[in-house]
């Protein structure tokens, strides 16, 4: 009876297990993020996705509203913003949205944390303490925490991602009968908002129907799977498409499509670039993954190599098994790699889905090992875990600490939450000068423009576009981007944010050219950020800085 007892104590503590795993991963990400800190659009994509939802709910349409002219946004898939735009109709105010936004988010991480949870112990078979290591560690990354709780999708792409896994899984379980085309269009239901709220979606989908390919899944489901997946898309594709073509398109290159940053012109030049893109993405973000766990440069890239070597190791058992799982974590990293702007957070979604791999291959020596093999193996987690969680408090404190003495860290220290507390502060600073000093009907050329348009409601131009590493830049001539958008744009305020920046350098070459277009106020010299007033002279502009050879 006792035995009997215990035996159901334990299922039944098992079968909430990922409940528990998901609270555990939404109170934590409450507790530990710095939202106090962080303004909306500190990263800019997370201020672009907030207007997108003001404009949205305004009834504007599909237009990037903080930018002059209010072009039609082109490369930002719909889903995060069409869910933003929902506390903007219910509230009104931006407030109201980043209330919403900072609970739906860790919901949506605490959601996939317990189905990554689900998926490892009854899929994988994983112990806990690998499984809390590998796979369900990776929530616990101060960057994690610091992306997934601003308006990004991050969150709602693993949590999608996730769901899909499991549905796979279901699938695989569901005997003849309804169940199983139910399971199906639901799969491509998911699939296909997962896509709507990250353009990396769309590889998940392909992966997934692979996978389903590969398990040898009836056609009919499969078929279903993708039909479903693809209505809403083309749906999307083709009330997006009418939006483009009516205009008007902003000319900042970025905010051109996606596929436009893909040095590719010709097919000849697909396998150069894959294999400059592995090798030089590959190492750089072997060295985010390493700052991330620890600080020293040996202990750092050892634990980011034995966890890229576990995965992997796992994939290769798990391939057929597994299929879905490996399948769209070779799709996503391949994505990732191959893609010509690398940045750090591009990499975290991917980290609890390796992590499951990679547990895989880590349960071989705790399940079946001898007994001392098994407790090296526990210790070993145990100095991991230890050491990832030490570097979580080391990042913290650097940047808490950089931020209140307003010196920099050091680069190995220089951690997500720095750069977008840091942004925060330029932010307030460029806000409140901008509410004192201008007029609505100013139009103002900043760093993070649409933050600045969200705190103050002023059009606003970006002063460093983010650009493709391949293609000539905005500044290449100097002086002629600043001088086009001021002519184009009718800006008025000038701030230069960075000292160094291309933008100074455009500042330079105006001020040379036509000394009396940009006026700094008395006393303000030296300090930045700094702001100049616009005194238009379109014929100096013309002649002396954009067509100088007229001279």
């Amino acid at each position: 009876m006792q035995q009997l007892q215990k035996t159901t104590l334990t299922s039944l503590l098992a079968h909430y297990e990922p409940l528990v795993i998901a609270g555990l991963v939404f109170v934590a990400h409450l507790v530990l993020r710095a939202a106090d800190r962080i303004l909306v659009g500190a990263f800019n994509d997370d201020g672009a996705y907030v207007a997108l939802g003001q404009a949205l709910a305004g009834g504007v349409g599909y237009r990037l509203i903080y930018l002059v002219g209010d072009p039609v946004a082109v490369k930002y898939p719909p889903g995060l913003p069409l869910l933003i735009a929902v506390p903007w109709k219910l509230f009104g105010t931006l407030a109201g949205v980043r209330a919403t936004i900072g609970l739906l988010n860790p919901l949506a991480s605490g959601a996939a944390a317990g189905i990554i949870w689900w998926i490892g112990r009854r899929r994988l078979d994983a112990a806990p303490a690998v499984l809390g290591l590998c796979a369900l560690g990776p929530f616990f990354l101060d960057a994690v925490i610091q992306y997934f709780n601003i308006p990004l999708s991050e969150p709602y792409f693993v949590c999608g991602w996730a769901t899909a896994l499991l549905l796979t899984y279901r699938m695989a379980d569901a005997g003849p009968g309804a169940a199983r085309p139910a399971l199906a269009a639901t799969l491509g239901l998911v699939l296909a908002l997962t896509a709507l709220f990250r353009t990396a979606g769309v590889v998940l989908l392909a992966a997934v129907l692979v996978a389903l390919v590969l398990e040898r899944r009836p056609w009919r489901e499969v078929a279903l799977c993708a039909g479903v997946a693809l209505v809403p898309l083309a749906v999307w594709y083709f009330v997006h498409a009418a939006a483009v073509a009516r205009g008007p398109l902003a000319p900042l290159p970025d905010e051109t499509p996606y596929w436009r940053w893909l040095p590719l012109d010709r097919p000849s030049q697909l396998l150069s670039y894959a294999a400059r893109g592995l090798g030089i993405n590959g190492l750089g973000y072997m060295r985010y993954l390493s700052g991330y766990l620890a600080p020293s440069h040996v202990v750092g890239p050892t634990l980011a190599a034995a966890l890229a070597l576990a995965a992997l190791a796992g994939g290769v058992r798990a391939r057929r098994a597994h299929a879905a799982l490996v399948v769209t974590v070779a799709a996503v990293l391949a994505t990732v790699l191959l893609w010509p702007y690398a940045q750090g957070r591009l990499l975290l979604p991917i980290l609890p889905f390796a992590g499951l791999l990679a547990a895989s291959t880590l349960q071989l020596a705790v399940g079946g090992g001898s007994v001392t093999v098994r407790r090296f193996t526990y210790a070993l987690l145990g100095f991991v875990a230890l050491t990832v969680a030490v570097r979580q408090v080391e990042l913290r404190r650097a940047a808490e600490a950089a931020l209140a003495s307003g010196a920099a860290p050091r680069a190995e220290n220089r951690s997500p939450l720095y750069v977008l507390a840091g942004n925060s502060r330029y932010i307030f600073g460029v806000v409140q000068w901008v509410r004192a000093n201008t007029t609505p009907g100013d139009r103002i050329m900043a760093d993070a423009p649409a933050a600045v348009y969200l705190y103050t409601a002023r059009k606003t131009a970006a002063a460093a576009p983010a650009e493709p590493a391949f293609a000539p830049s905005v500044f290449q001539v100097p002086g002629r981007y600043l001088a086009t958008r001021i002519l184009e744009d009718s800006l008025t305020v000038i701030v230069l944010g960075i000292a160094g920046s291309r933008l100074e350098e455009d500042i330079r070459a105006v001020a040379s050219s036509c000394p009396r277009v940009l006026q700094r106020p008395v006393g303000a010299a030296g300090a930045l950020p700094a702001f100049y007033r616009v005194v238009r002279d379109d014929k100096c502009l013309r002649e002396r800085v954009l067509s100088p050879s007229r001279e």
